[in-house]
């Protein structure tokens, strides 16, 4: 067993998914499509911003054919879709901004990597896409848009997730504990996104942000925390079973049972 700083922070995360070789390949498996930059930015933002919401991507590249945006979030925050969908037609809209044709010279792919363990009872997928392609009314879909905005979830992989975005996810998840098999990732990809995060390889300034993310991380939890006990002792009020504030909060019974005792 190796130990490695954990897949759900961002420092590590860019920090292994930045380089080149490692950025296209996991867009290839994710998206199956071919793929191919030199420079994958961390951080970026447009020069010119649409709108009054300040955007900055993870991590974005481009290639003459496409661009592609991967996204990292651990605490599940409660506007995350609007979030996101909003980041993926942002970075549609800014080829077109000074545009007088209605044309989008690159496909726009956006990868959001939730790592969160508080979504789970929210979340029953390890993959989900929103392809933006109508149906009609014969239930057949008319593939007129190529963009994709993709949700992958490494806690809920399962049988039937496609394998090669499984074996991604398998990664994360296996080192959200601080602790990798090495010996599970044979494939030279793989052992770059090992090396990169190993605990002995991180630097000081690295540690010092990562010290950061963990403090922000944990005082965002326990907001989260109380925002669902304040939902919870509402909802106890007004003489709401145990079973709907458990689906409404995500609260376990001992939780709210606590809470009724209080």
């Amino acid at each position: 067993m190796i130990q490695v700083v954990p897949l759900r922070y961002d420092t590590v995360f860019k920090k292994a998914f930045s380089q080149p070789e490692i950025f296209c390949q996991f867009a290839e498996d994710v998206l199956g499509i071919k793929f191919h930059t030199d420079e994958v930015h961390r951080g970026y933002k447009f020069l010119e911003p649409i709108g009054q919401v300040d955007i900055e991507y993870d991590l974005f590249a481009e290639d003459p054919e496409s661009r592609i945006v991967v996204e990292i979030q651990h605490v599940k925050e409660g506007h995350f879709y609007d979030r996101f969908l909003y980041y993926h037609l942002i970075n549609l809209v800014e080829q077109v901004k000074n545009s007088k044709a209605y044309q989008f010279d690159q496909t726009v792919y956006t990868i959001v990597v939730l790592t969160s363990p508080y979504s789970e009872n929210e979340i029953d997928f390890s993959v989900a896409i929103t392809d933006f392609n109508p149906v009609n009314e014969f239930n057949r879909k008319v593939n007129v848009y190529p963009h994709q905005l993709v949700f992958v979830v490494p806690r809920m992989v399962n049988d039937k997730t496609p394998s090669g975005i499984k074996a991604w996810l398998e990664l994360v998840l296996d080192s959200l504990d601080g602790e990798i098999d090495e010996s599970r990732y044979r494939s030279p990809i793989f052992e770059r996104v090992i090396d990169a995060v190993k605990l002995d390889n991180i630097s000081p300034a690295e540690r010092r942000v990562l010290k950061d993310e963990e403090s922000w991380e944990d005082t965002l939890i326990d907001v989260r925390q109380k925002e669902k006990e304040d939902i919870a002792r509402a909802l106890i009020r007004e003489g709401i079973s145990t079973e709907v504030i458990t689906r409404t909060t995500g609260l376990t019974e001992a939780e709210i049972e606590k809470l009724r005792q209080s």
